[in-house]
């Protein structure tokens, strides 16, 4: 981002290393930061921070039940996540196995500083408050309104945006873009509270 133009890169997440050879600051809406037992904690506070909208968040597994991946039995899965952290653990987070161990892998020796983001608490900490889904006009509509005072040039920036990128997925990413520039200034949060070492969100 320059001034108030922004600039879209995409790639396939096996790709994202040549996105951290760089010394720059990347804010990734992925875990970072994957527990050995037990559920992380930044999880557990995002979603009491979302309250009714909590279940945009989902909880993290362990990394050795993220290691099964989706191709091993599903009893087989559940019954690892009960024993190392006293619940079962959701598919859609085991959908994600594969591309969160990729991106930890792609951390090792990484040049740039890689963050955290959730864009839901992002979008949060900007407006004051959880908004509507984003799945909804309405929740477009107060994305957009969350946005422009940081970024004047939103509609154009939009308008550039890849045209295989949903609207609701651009807006994720000019959010984790704002933290990320928080992160830079000094100005961000962190959940938990200053935390200073992986897994954190940042916002």
């Amino acid at each position: 981002m320059t001034g108030d133009e922004v600039t879209w890169l995409t790639c396939a997440v096996p790709d994202i290393g040549r996105l951290l050879a760089d010394d720059v600051i990347v804010g990734v809406d992925m875990p970072i930061g994957l527990a050995e037992t037990g559920w992380r904690e930044c999880d557990r506070l995002a979603k009491a921070k979302l309250g009714p909208a909590g279940s945009r968040v989902f909880m993290t597994p362990p990394r050795n039940v993220l290691a099964l991946g989706l191709t091993t039995p599903n009893e087989q899965v559940q019954a690892l996540s009960r024993e190392l952290t006293g619940q079962g653990t959701s598919r859609q987070a085991m959908g994600l196995a594969e591309r969160i161990l990729t991106l930890d892998l792609a951390l090792t020796g990484a040049r740039a500083t890689v963050i955290e983001v959730h864009p839901e608490l992002s979008f949060t900490e900007l407006a004051g408050n959880p908004l509507a889904s984003k799945k909804t006009a309405r929740g477009v509509g107060e994305r957009l309104a969350a946005l422009r005072p940081w970024l004047g040039t939103i509609d154009a920036v939009l308008s550039n945006a890849p045209s295989d990128v949903p609207t609701d997925d651009a807006l994720d990413a000019l959010v984790a873009l704002w933290s990320a520039e928080r992160w830079r200034d000094g100005a961000a949060r962190t959940m938990p509270l200053d935390a200073a070492h992986p897994p954190f969100i940042v916002t």
